[in-house]
Parts: C-alpha cells; sequence; structure tokens
C-alpha cells in the first residue's frame, strides 16, 4: 500500500465530491461518443470506454457504463505510449495520440485508443483515454475477426503510438492510413470525431475542477482515491483463509493446432494476509486466435476480482496495485506476437475472468458463500460484410447476443442479460440492423431449455433468426459451444452458443463458433442463438411453483420440468397459460430421480467437476 501517513487527510466532502465528480467527466465523455459516432456498434452497442489517469499513467476513474475489458487495459496502454514517444515531457497541449497495438498496449487490433494529456497554464494535469471497437480495421475478413488466423497479420490494422492530431489539427497521413486500410472508412471517419471530441470535453471538464479546487487538492485526490480503494480490498481480503485455491476453465479448441484441441486456462489464486497473486503460468499455449496478451490477461483478472467485490467499483489503481499477476509467456493466458488475438473477450478473457471468479468463490465459501457467482453467457463475435444490394455501399455488420447469466447460492441468473465483464455495452435494435444492412429478423426470442439448471437456475440465453436479402460473407468467432458456463454446488453447466445456417433445410449446417468466410446468398437463413447460465444447487431442491413460472413463461418445457426438476405439471388450458402441480407425482419422482447419478463434465447440462464447490474451501484451501 502507498505510504499515507506523512500525507496530510482529506476533507471528505471535497473527496467524495472529487471522487464523483471524476466519475462524473468520464460518463460525459461516453455519452458524447454514443451521439457523435457513427458505428452502431458504439452508438447502440455501447462498445466503448473512457477513462481519466493520472500524469505518469495510473488510472484514477473510468465512467460507470464502461467495459472492463478495454479500461483495465489503459496504464498498459500508457506504459507503451509514453514508452514509444519518449516520455511524458514530450506531450504537448492539443496533442493526441492513438493505437490498437494488441501485445503491449491492450487488447485486439478493433480496439483504438485515444489518449489526450491535460494541460493547466502549461502545467501537465493528468491524461485522457477514450477507447472505441471499430467495426472494421481491415483484414481479409470484414470486421476483422479471422479465427482461422496463424498471425496476427490476417487480423487487420495494427497502429504504434501515433499522433492523431497535433495542436489540435488532424494529422493527414496518420487519418490516410486509416482510411486506406478500412472498410467502410466514412463511418470510421465519424467514429474518429467522436473520440476526438470525448477526450477534449474531459480535457475541459477537468481544467475546470482545477480551477475550482487547485492543483494540489486535484492531485491529492487523486492519491487519496487510490489509497482508500486499496485499503478497502486489503481490509476485506484479510478476512478470507490464506491458502492457494484453483480453478481450471477451458476455450473448447485451438483452431491454429492439429486436431483442434481444447485449451486449459490455469488459474492458482494465493492469499497471505492482504497479498493476493494470481499464477496463470499451468495454461496451455496457444496458436489460433483464442488468447489474450499480458495486459489482457491482467484486465480479466482485475474484472474477475471485481465482478466478486462489486461495491469498490470504479476501478483503479489501488486495486492494481494490490494484484500480483504471473504469467508464461506463450500460454493461452499471455500470448506474443504474431501470435493472433482478435477472439479476446470470446476467448481466454471470459476463461480468466471465469476462473478468477471460480477461485475467489473457493476462498468465500466458508466465509460469506453469497459472493458465489456461477458461469455465464460467452461473448460471440458475428460479422457479415458485402456491397449492399440497394445502396451499392459496402456495409460491415457486427453483432453479438446477450444470454444466461449464473445463478447464485440464494438467486436464479438474469436472462437476456449481458456479460458480467460488459454490463454497460447493450444488444442494438433489428430496426437499426434492417435499416442499415441487407437482412430482415424473423424470431428474437428466449432459447427454450437453455438455463443451466439447479435450485437456483442460469438465466436463458436468447436467439435471433434472420433471413439475407442480398449477399455477403460471413465470420464467427465465438466460444462455449462445447465447454459451456459452468454450474455449482450440483447444479449443470449452461447451455450452448449456436450459429445454424439454413435450419430445417436439407443444406442446414452447423457453422459451430469458429468459422470464416462463408458466403451468404439472398435467401439464406440464421438462426443465431447464446449460452445459458450455469445453475447452483441440486435441482431437485428448487421450489416448484418456480419451475411453473418457467413453464408458463414457455422458458422451460414439460418435458425438462419432470425430467431435471422431478415436477409433474398438468395442462389445463394451454391457450390461457393454465397449468398446475401434481403435487403427489412430483413427490413420486423427486423420490426416484434423487437415486440416478447425473452426467459430470465441462459440457452442456453436465455436472461441472468443481460442483461441489461449497466444501473445497475448508481449511483454507481448494483445489
Amino acid at each position: 500500500m502507498a505510504n499515507t501517513e506523512n500525507k496530510v487527510g482529506m476533507d471528505p466532502i471535497t473527496f467524495e465530491v472529487l471522487k464523483n465528480a471524476y466519475m462524473s467527466m468520464c460518463n460525459e465523455g461516453t455519452r458524447l461518443i454514443e451521439r457523435v459516432a457513427y458505428g452502431p456498434v458504439i452508438t447502440e452497442g455501447h462498445d466503448y470506454s473512457v477513462s481519466l489517469l493520472t500524469k505518469d499513467g495510473r488510472i484514477v476513474a473510468h465512467g460507470p457504463n464502461d467495459l472492463a475489458p478495454h479500461f483495465g487495459t489503459f496504464e498498459a496502454s500508457m506504459r507503451y505510449i509514453l514508452a514509444s514517444i519518449g516520455g511524458a515531457e514530450k506531450l504537448k497541449p492539443g496533442d493526441v495520440y492513438c493505437c490498437n497495438e494488441p501485445y503491449t498496449a491492450g487488447t485486439h487490433a478493433q480496439d483504438i485508443r485515444f489518449v489526450r494529456p491535460v494541460f493547466y497554464k502549461g502545467e501537465l494535469v493528468a491524461i485522457t483515454m477514450a477507447l472505441c471497437h471499430w467495426t472494421d480495421v481491415g483484414g481479409p475478413m470484414p470486421g476483422s475477426f479471422n479465427p482461422k488466423a496463424v498471425e496476427c497479420f490476417a487480423e487487420g490494422l495494427q497502429l504504434p503510438a501515433m499522433k492523431i492530431y497535433e495542436n489540435d489539427e488532424p494529422v493527414r497521413h496518420t487519418f490516410e492510413l486509416i482510411r486506406l486500410n478500412v472498410r467502410v472508412p466514412h463511418d470510421r471517419m465519424g467514429d474518429i470525431a467522436a473520440q476526438y471530441q470525448a477526450v477534449r470535453q474531459m480535457e475541459r471538464r477537468m481544467c475546470e475542477y482545477v480551477e475550482r479546487y487547485g492543483l494540489a487538492t486535484i492531485w491529492q485526490s487523486f492519491e487519496e482515491i487510490m489509497d482508500y480503494t486499496e485499503r478497502l480490498f486489503r481490509a476485506e481480503v484479510e478476512t478470507l483463509p490464506d491458502g492457494s485455491y484453483e480453478f481450471v476453465d477451458y476455450v473448447d479448441q485451438d483452431e491454429g493446432q492439429e486436431g483442434r484441441p481444447p485449451v486449459k486456462v490455469h488459474c492458482v489464486m494465493s492469499i497471505a494476509g492482504s497479498d493476493v497473486t494470481f499464477d496463470w503460468s499451468g495454461s496451455d499455449p496457444v496458436r489460433g486466435p483464442s488468447g489474450v496478451t499480458l495486459p489482457a490477461c491482467h484486465s480479466a483478472t482485475f474484472n474477475g476480482t471485481l465482478n466478486m467485490f462489486p461495491h469498490l467499483l470504479p476501478l483503479n489503481n489501488g486495486i492494481i496495485r494490490s494484484i500480483k499477476v504471473v504469467t508464461k509467456p506463450g500460454t493461452v493466458t499471455h500470448v506474443v506476437r504474431p501470435t493472433p488475438v482478435a477472439g479476446y473477450c470470446s476467448g481466454a478473457y471470459e476463461k480468466v475472468n471465469c476462473a478468477t471468479m471460480g477461485v475467489w468463490a473457493k476462498a468465500f465459501a466458508t466465509v460469506n458463500p453469497k459472493q458465489i457467482t456461477c458461469g455465464t453467457v460467452n461473448l460471440q463475435n458475428c460479422v457479415t460484410g458485402g456491397v449492399h444490394p440497394k445502396t451499392k455501399a459496402p456495409y460491415v455488420s457486427y453483432v453479438w447476443l446477450e444470454g444466461g447469466q449464473g445463478a447464485h447460492p440464494d438467486a436464479d441468473g438474469n436472462s437476456f442479460a449481458m456479460m458480467m465483464y460488459a454490463g454497460g455495452a447493450s444488444n442494438q435494435p433489428c430496426e437499426i440492423h434492417e435499416r442499415w444492412y441487407p437482412l430482415r429478423y424473423t424470431a428474437v426470442e428466449a432459447v427454450q431449455d437453455s438455463c443451466g439448471d439447479g435450485k437456483f437456475r442460469g438465466g436463458y440465453g436468447i436467439r435471433r433468426d434472420y433471413e439475407m436479402w442480398g449477399d455477403g460473407v460471413l465470420s464467427i468467432h465465438g466460444d462455449r459451444a462445447k465447454i459451456t458456463p459452468f454450474g455449482l454446488a450440483g447444479g449443470s453447466n449452461g447451455g450452448p452458443n449456436q450459429l445454424i445456417l439454413n435450419p430445417g433445410a436439407k443444406n442446414e449446417l452447423n457453422l459451430g463458433m469458429y468459422a470464416t468466410g462463408i458466403k451468404l446468398k439472398a435467401g439464406d437463413r440464421l438462426a443465431f442463438s447464446s449460452n445459458g447460465g450455469g445453475g447452483f444447487g441440486n435441482p431437485l431442491e428448487r421450489e416448484p411453483r418456480g419451475v411453473l413460472e418457467d413453464v408458463i413463461d414457455e422458458f422451460l418445457s414439460l418435458h425438462k420440468a419432470r425430467d431435471v426438476y422431478g415436477v409433474a405439471i398438468r395442462v389445463i388450458d394451454k391457450d390461457l397459460a393454465r397449468y398446475e402441480i401434481d403435487v403427489e407425482e412430483t413427490k413420486r419422482l423427486r423420490a426416484a430421480l434423487a437415486g440416478k447419478k447425473r452426467p459430470t463434465g465441462y459440457g452442456p447440462w453436465e455436472v461441472h467437476p468443481y460442483g461441489s464447490l461449497p466444501t473445497l474451501a475448508e481449511g483454507g484451501t481448494g483445489s
């Protein structure tokens, strides 16, 4: 922890005012991006984040709806940029730098960072950063997702730290470099304008704070905020049993290796007093684009931690400096150039996040089991590109699905929700897609029976069916079609992600989650569905009334209600949604099912090998 003994304590009212003012400032930046950007993935999907950092690059605040996979890498981004330009003394008023270099600075090539220094009367005060996911950054596939890639050179343009504005004037050669290397450059120019105006607005707001409170108070507040968060975090860690806690998760397959084997993501968390270490060095190597860079592994570790300590949000350097992360270069949790990385959140990021929650759950199991959360929906990156048959202009459509979140020891998981690590993102309305792209939605509905079953069930996945009325090329880069969101304490894993081409037709094809360059013709139909969340506890202990309500809503089938939950339901009038529980038959069913062994494994609706998790932390260790 930073030494604060010789510092004068800050007035608590000023502390709270500034702490929330910095978040508000960031939120103002994100709202500006939402209104100014062109790409629907930004304006509707909210795939963006902004942050305030100290002048030496430590994160102080971010917006309440920003995305952890972004801002968790911002300190690494600043280290990279400052090293590239020769230090903070090279920063000048009115300059804006951009970069998307994944291996040292962040995530994947689609995430473009804009960095602007904040000066007040010639003094460097702080740094503002805005990141947006651009729908396309070039490469062989529209959207730059290429699950068959074995090198990063097949994933689009990578930008080192370079000026995109100098003294608030556009740097022409940077603009031209981008314009000449991306599809739909007109949209990217709109996204550039949004990010530039966001960091500029944040600079104006920060200068107002300096004018009102003074530079010394502003700088002191930065340190106090970080110290305060660190004290809170370490105090809570000290209440947990010392020891080592292990969790293993898997990426479905490595597209870069023969046989496409699953890829192990292995975590050991060690607690000693208030010190926490995450060791990922036991993870498998990877050649395909499903691994994460070192900054991304750090980000997912911080993210999974804050999912278990949500009251400590927003993330700042107080958390970051309290957690030690150990990795092995070349593994799925620390890929090195030129290993491809476009999959990012759909690949190892989500598994690092889940494994982090898994080891924390083991630590909390005997202290505060209500902190436990089961596995949640995994991101799916579905991209279609081509030429619009009416406008004759190029288009790139990028969409994901919300789905089921994991159950808790005392509550069902939320249905039709975003991934826990991307709670600020949202779905993109069908009407926007139909207006911009040559497709027509035919259904948006729950995926029946997709939840992980349990005393408390996981949330349900969602399905979008659509028909193409123009030609295009499709790529899908997702995961958890085979190894699905984990259940705990006897609950089952959630259902799979799926993408089916022409369902029910003779040429039906399950595209899986790793398809590239699929040619689509007008009239082709697609059924796109998402994971259900993992369940918690034995499904035979679920309140029959809860099973009945899901049957009435048509989220759960009568068949599954009977065979998995042991609840017999009589249909009185389906049209009027009149059903009733057969109490005696339910007792008989549950008695019969109680003696049957349920399948164990990592797949859909199996009981996860860590299914008895609450008993594993006894004595302060888990394995």
